[in-house]
């Protein structure tokens, strides 16, 4: 099967409509791949995963995984209900109040999938203030400890609003930083897969960083430097907090 996408007309529409209909996703049968079968596809590709168990990202483009997974899956591949022991932390939803408003929606659809999949999770830094930031990056330089920051105050884009720091939360609100743990005993590590959650929503990760990696961190710029906003906050165009007027 070719790759489609919202445009595409023929009889692998046809295909993917009776496919997505099979999957119970009702959408019109019409070989016309429009609105109505891109947000389909989108809402398939959210529930389900490819044929090694990793999350498909949830776009509107039919690609040659989201086939297989049409084509062979079942309802057993879909991802599980959300599990009575995993409940939302009120702290991770008081903090994603403070991301950037454009982001807001976004980032809690993905706590929602994160809990979906079994795995607790709390979320430590989402917007973070400059004096806060000019704290961590004083220690181990003029402030006792270990380096924990390379961003001097500005220079991160949790100053914006746009980045999030994460910590593995077990039922008993305990916390962890191992990121080989496997908690929901579903042999995928906890961590990586909330790492596969953020990435299917274009967020980049500080474990993918080749210097100075961040396993805690993902950040999502809105297409800007951190330059850029760095400029902006000297220029004073921020008004009440640094995110409200991008």
């Amino acid at each position: 099967m070719k790759t489609i996408k919202k445009g595409n007309r023929g009889i692998e529409v046809t295909i993917l409509q009776n496919l997505l209909n099979y999957h119970k996703i009702i959408v019109a049968i019409n070989s016309d791949f429009d609105e109505q079968t891109k947000n389909s596809v989108i809402q398939f590709k959210k529930k389900n995963v490819d044929h090694q168990g990793h999350a498909l990202v949830p776009d509107g483009i039919v690609g040659p995984l989201t086939w297989r997974s049409l084509i062979e899956s079942d309802t057993s591949n879909a991802i599980k209900p959300l599990p009575t022991s995993v409940k939302p932390d009120n702290i991770t939803l008081n903090r994603i109040q403070t991301i950037h408003p454009l982001l807001r929606d976004e980032l809690n659809e993905i706590y929602k999938e994160i809990l979906n999949r079994g795995v607790g999770v709390r979320f430590t830094d989402v917007l973070r203030s400059f004096e806060t930031q000019r704290q961590l990056y004083a220690k181990g330089r003029t402030s006792p400890g270990p380096k924990v920051t390379y961003a001097k105050e500005g220079r991160s884009y949790h100053n914006y609003g746009l980045a999030v720091d994460i910590v593995l939360l077990r039922p008993d609100k305990s916390v962890s930083w191992d990121i080989d743990k496997d908690f929901d005993n579903d042999n995928i590590s906890d961590w990586l897969e909330i790492v596969s959650v953020f990435k299917e929503y274009g967020w980049k990760w500080g474990g993918d960083w080749s210097k100075f990696k961040d396993y805690p961190h993902f950040e999502k710029n809105l297409g800007y430097t951190i330059n850029q906003l760095e400029s902006k906050y000297k220029n004073n165009e921020f008004t009440v907090k640094p995110y409200l007027s991008l």
